[in-house]
């Protein structure tokens, strides 16, 4: 992460890159639900098999970072390396189904594999009905990415629960060079492209070499546990396009006994829910910081934490699906 410096000097490099100038917009065009599942289909695989390395650069809100990235298929062979650029330094290494990262601070964490599959470019499931039940998606323009044409498409909401998504898409392979989540004016929430990149070729194995002695972690499972007891509970079903995919008992920092995680997904974006027991030093109600809202409240002796990179009105329906039974 970079202080305001960096910002500064890194928003100037976009600007001068062009990543920050207006698309090339021509006449909007909404995909059938045919075209629409066909191109998601295609983002979603592009990332997967093919082999691509370089730098991107991760905005969110004043904070803004580069990663390198190397994504290496041939055949069975599947693996993929990250590293940051900037501030402290952070290194992971996927091969096949195995995991191994380095952190300075040297912690014992777990990874979850539901977000190790949305690492950027790597963002849609492998499911478009997932996607296309909370947006629509319309062709708005070209723009060059990288060195490379792209054509530009935004996701948009159904609803007000969602922001707008919009993608850079490199025709000839489906992968996406750049992501941007905008707010209801559409202003820039967060923002991932590609200032340098190589698809396919000859990419050594070499660049997956480690600079930093890693170690193994633990990935945990995207299978969902049963729901919460319903002898303490009443939740009511999830707004349209979202699914509830995992649920388990975790540790958390700071907290003496494991925190209840829920994980509901609408393909492209996530909401957590948190219960646990309530402390009356921890802040209710909503926050908001760029595009990732927060809203807590108590519920019985629970405190009742809903987050997510939604609206603000979002978390704050998702908190009211959970009624505490006080019999």
């Amino acid at each position: 992460m970079m202080h305001m410096l960096g910002l500064q000097r890194y928003a100037r490099l976009l600007f001068a890159m062009g990543f920050l100038a207006p698309a090339l917009v021509c006449a909007a065009d909404l995909l059938s639900n045919q075209e629409a599942a066909q191109l998601l289909g295609r983002m979603a695989h592009a990332p997967q098999e093919l082999s691509y390395q370089g730098v991107y650069i991760h905005q969110r809100g004043d904070l803004i970072e580069a990663m390198r990235v190397v994504h290496i298929r041939d055949g069975n062979f599947d693996a993929e390396r990250r590293e940051s650029l900037d501030g402290p330094p952070r290194e992971y290494l996927r091969q096949g189904d195995q995991v191994s990262i380095y952190t300075p601070d040297n912690s014992t964490i777990s990874l979850d594999r539901h977000h190790l599959a949305k690492l950027f470019p790597r963002q849609l499931p492998d499911q478009a009905e997932q996607v296309l039940a909370g947006y629509q998606i319309r062709a708005v323009g070209r723009e060059r990415v990288a060195g490379f044409e792209t054509d530009i498409y935004d996701f948009e909401p159904k609803d007000k629960l969602r922001f707008q998504h919009r993608f850079w898409v490199q025709p000839e392979t489906g992968l996406t060079l750049k992501a941007a989540m905008l707010g209801a004016r559409r202003e820039l929430l967060e923002m991932q492209v590609f200032s340098q990149i190589q698809i396919g070729g000859d990419i050594s194995r070499k660049l997956l070499r480690s600079a930093h002695p890693l170690k193994p972690v633990q990935v945990e499972s995207g299978q969902t546990m049963p729901a919460a007891s319903s002898r303490q509970w009443d939740v009511k079903s999830a707004p349209a396009g979202f699914v509830l995919i995992k649920q388990m008992q975790r540790p958390m920092p700071g907290r003496d006994k494991p925190v209840t995680h829920q994980l509901y997904s609408d393909g492209l974006v996530v909401v957590s829910i948190f219960i646990e027991p309530f402390d009356n030093r921890e802040p209710v109600g909503i926050t908001v910081q760029g595009g990732m809202s927060v809203f807590a409240r108590q519920a019985g002796p629970y405190l009742l934490t809903a987050l997510g990179e939604v609206p603000p009105e979002t978390v704050q329906l998702f908190s009211s699906l959970y009624q505490f039974k006080d019999k």
